[in-house]
């Protein structure tokens, strides 16, 4: 189960973007979470796969404690592709960090072969958030962060990611947290849909 408990965010001496938040996805659970821009959907993503470190309150992972050592089992997928990866690496590479080549996930997410020996800038938008799925759903990944995962791709190829993501969240039972301003995605997708307004309560 991941866990946030009273987990409170500001920037440097700024008003709190959030405060007291908390939220539990259990394993397997698929949560949509949606709200207006600016309010702190993405900070808290970055939060919960541990790229930043909250004000107050806490995280726990299948009962740990943040900070974690070793791989994280909060993966965070974010909007831009292009934005997380090292466009000087070839896509064998970029994999790599994620772990070993699981070459039956890569079948899944529609990903050749051939492409493996591109660099980023020589593949389209849905390719490159194919691989950086693909990097996030190592064999360690427990829950998956997918803030706007498929909101810069045609209707078509989101569809497609969304499918082989529901198919491995029920054989993998991985929970998963879905970031978006699209309520009607969030309603074919999701387990349970969540105001991030309504989850933030008041803020001080």
């Amino acid at each position: 189960m991941l866990e946030v408990n009273g987990v409170s965010y500001r920037y440097q001496n700024n008003p709190w973007l959030f405060k007291q938040l908390n939220l539990v996805i259990h394993p397997g659970e698929v949560v949509g979470l949606y709200g207006k821009s600016g309010t702190g959907k993405t900070t808290l993503a970055t939060i919960l796969a541990g790229l930043k470190k909250q004000a107050q309150g806490d995280i726990k992972v299948d009962g740990n404690l943040y900070p974690i050592k070793g791989f994280q089992p909060v993966q965070l997928v974010w909007q831009l592709p292009e934005k997380v990866v090292n466009p000087k690496w070839r896509m064998e590479k970029v994999l790599a960090e994620g772990g070993d080549l699981d070459p039956e996930l890569l079948t899944a997410l529609g990903i050749n072969e051939e492409w493996l020996n591109r660099y980023p800038g020589e593949l389209s938008g849905g390719e490159l958030q194919r691989f950086c799925l693909a990097r996030a759903l190592g064999p360690e990944t427990r829950y998956l962060i997918a803030d706007e995962m498929t909101t810069m791709l045609d209707a078509i190829t989101q569809a497609q990611i969304w499918h082989t993501v529901l198919q491995l969240v029920k054989q993998r039972n991985i929970g998963i947290l879905a970031i978006s301003h699209d309520p009607h995605l969030l309603k074919r997708v999701c387990d349970r849909i969540i105001n991030f307004d309504e989850l933030v309560g008041n803020v001080y």
